[in-house]
């Protein structure tokens, strides 16, 4: 099926068609609207956003592409620069874009916690209801109060997600290490939301499993990486983890660090999950591991198994590992519009209908979904709590095991 972008910059990739008229052709009831849910991704840089957009365009066209009367729309949009790189400008326009359109209801964005961050505000104060299907920093949900009143302006809640926090993420990443025989590993993060709410939580948790920490540094260009890879070998630690999502901050130090020790174990999280960087690291990759919440192919329920097979046939290639949350937060906001409708949808006023949705979706209870049953809990996390922990071989990530974190494991404070 053609697809068309709509993109808020004046230039972009020709994609294909990302905005669909997904109405089912037998359905004879008139639309009396059109209700729009806009994507925010990085649409450039090889990073897997188009296929996000296209997850969650997926997801529209399986429930029909409306409701009741209401056409259904998804607004594709660019927030990275050529290299993949979420760039402050454009996330900015494109939650006003998104906020200021009175046929918007929804947004589902960004997919680096930094961008959605520099989102929450804009969209919070419109009222409307933003969930991401991958940023992973906890401070989003769980924020301190200076940094509440921040991002939360209005002290509604505003933004959710289907994806585990990195409170899961780095207790996964203890658990991984010590089933590794780590003893001791140096940290170092990219000076981004989530990287450094990544350091900060794994070098909280590791005291618990026993691992030591021998130092932690944060990189945020290529010219510091060879003072950085030199205090990673002199540190003997016998792993390093790099807590970030800069993927050419992260191959560089990896490629580095290895030439000169070439027995330390590279640990990232999910940051670095993405094909491009895999794919990238050539025999780096043999002494990487790698967590994440997406599984392969065969470890979902029903409908994201189907969603799997069909995005193969569509495209003739497997989608990004992590579309399958896309995919969920596409339906899972679909059906939050559905839920939330108190009279016709065809004349509700905007606010109403931004107002219900919300509430739905902080309402979500054991929700049957691809990704298997849970709930959004008070502060709008899910309560999912699995993370795959994976080796690379030729460029492809390889499960080794599902790791479930205990809730023993789990901080409740933002730090």
């Amino acid at each position: 099926m053609p697809f068309r972008v709509v993109i808020a910059a004046a230039v972009l990739l020709a994609l294909g068609a990302l905005v669909v008229d997904g109405c089912a052709k037998e359905e004879n009831s008139p639309t009396t609207r059109t209700l729009k849910i806009y994507v925010s991704q990085p649409l450039k840089g090889d990073r897997g956003g188009e296929d996000m957009v296209r997850a969650v365009q997926i997801a529209n066209d399986d429930m029909g592409g409306r409701i009741d009367s209401a056409r259904i729309e998804i607004v594709g949009m660019n927030d990275s620069d050529e290299s993949g790189n979420w760039v402050a400008s454009l996330v900015r326009r494109n939650a006003h874009r998104a906020a200021e359109d009175p046929d918007a209801v929804a947004y589902i964005g960004d997919f680096d916690s930094g961008a959605t961050e520099v989102a929450m505000p804009i969209l919070n104060r419109a009222g409307m209801l933003q969930v991401s299907s991958s940023s992973t920093a906890v401070k989003l949900t769980r924020p301190a109060p200076e940094l509440g009143e921040r991002i939360r302006p209005t002290g509604i809640r505003t933004f959710g997600r289907v994806v585990p926090n990195d409170n899961v993420q780095a207790a996964a990443l203890a658990l991984f290490m010590d089933e590794e025989s780590v003893n001791e590993v140096f940290v170092v993060d990219d000076g981004d939301t989530y990287g450094e709410g990544l350091r900060y939580r794994f070098e909280k948790v590791a005291r618990h499993t026993g691992i030591d920490i021998t130092g932690a540094a944060t990189v945020t260009h290529e010219a510091q990486i060879g003072d950085v890879a030199k205090r990673v070998t002199a540190s003997g630690a016998d792993a390093l983890l790099f807590a970030g999502s800069n993927q050419d901050l992260a191959r560089d130090l990896f490629e580095t660090v290895h030439r000169d020790n070439n027995f330390i174990k590279l640990f990232g999280g999910d940051g670095l999950s993405l094909s491009s960087f895999l794919e990238s690291i050539g025999d780096t990759g043999l002494d990487t591991y790698i967590t994440a919440p997406q599984l392969p192919a065969g470890n979902y329920a029903q409908s994201g198994e189907s969603f799997l097979r069909g995005f193969q046939e569509s495209y003739g290639r497997p989608a990004e590992p992590m579309a399958v949350f896309a995919y969920e937060a596409g339906r899972v906001v679909l059906d939050s519009i559905r839920r939330g409708v108190r009279g016709n949808i065809g004349s509700e006023p905007i606010d109403v209908l931004r107002t219900n949705t919300r509430n739905a979706f902080f309402d979500t209870s054991e929700r049957a979904s691809p990704l298997g049953s849970y709930s959004i809990d008070a502060n709008g996390d899910t309560t999912l709590t699995f993370y795959g922990a994976y080796r690379v071989e030729d460029g492809q990530l390889v499960l080794g095991r599902t790791i479930d974190v205990p809730t023993s494991l789990l901080m409740e404070d933002e730090g």
